[in-house]
């Protein structure tokens, strides 16, 4: 894949003039505004003594089961929702990990969409810190994009989700993201899925 340009890769599509200003500002604060909501009620409702348990029920269901867990627990941004306990119990339950495992990158993949599209609402949802800026400097062309988003999501990392509202907000396409994010969380779960075997470490 060849690389681009920052300025070819990163849209500037924005609006000028004071009209496009508070255009940009309406949308960054309707995101952010969005973001919170639907995160506080994301956590509210996975927090609930009922809907934990239920989670915890998601070991009974094996391959649904792995799928489901990774999505929910991955829907909210910027607050993680610990599940690895259970996933591994999943796991180690299942005749065919490795499905199990790829099943659970799958629904990841999926709920880690909500940062990226938390992203591409507003381009200024992430603010300006400089993990911000390092974070949008990796993913100034294709291929480093490709790259950066394939590491970054391969361990357990509850600050990923500042990659996924920068991948959006920088326009990075999903057939990058998808694909990039998809291989790295299978490297997470397949690696889960050797360790829950009797020859596992």
């Amino acid at each position: 894949m060849s690389e681009q340009s920052a300025a070819d890769y990163v849209a500037d599509d924005a609006p000028t003039g004071s009209a496009g200003r508070r255009r940009r500002i309406l949308l960054a604060v309707a995101a952010i505004s969005g973001m919170l909501v639907i995160n506080y009620a994301a956590y509210w409702v996975l927090t609930r003594p009922a809907v934990t348990d239920w989670l915890h029920g998601l070991v009974n269901f094996i391959y649904p089961g792995a799928f489901l867990l990774a999505f929910f627990a991955n829907v909210t941004v910027l607050i993680p929702i610990p599940y690895n306990g259970i996933m591994l119990a999943i796991l180690g339950k299942a005749s065919l990990p490795w499905l199990a495992a790829i099943l659970a990158a799958a629904g990841s993949v999926l709920g880690e969409l909500s940062g990226y599209a938390a992203g591409r609402a507003g381009r200024q949802v992430i603010g300006e810190s400089r993990a911000v800026r390092w974070t949008t400097e990796q993913m100034r062309t294709p291929a480093r994009s490709f790259i950066f988003l394939l590491i970054f999501s391969a361990p357990p990392n509850p600050i990923f989700d500042m990659a996924g509202l920068a991948a959006g907000t920088l326009r990075v396409p999903l057939k990058i993201f998808l694909p990039a994010v998809f291989i790295g969380r299978c490297v997470r779960f397949l690696l889960f899925a050797y360790l829950t075997l009797p020859m596992g470490l």
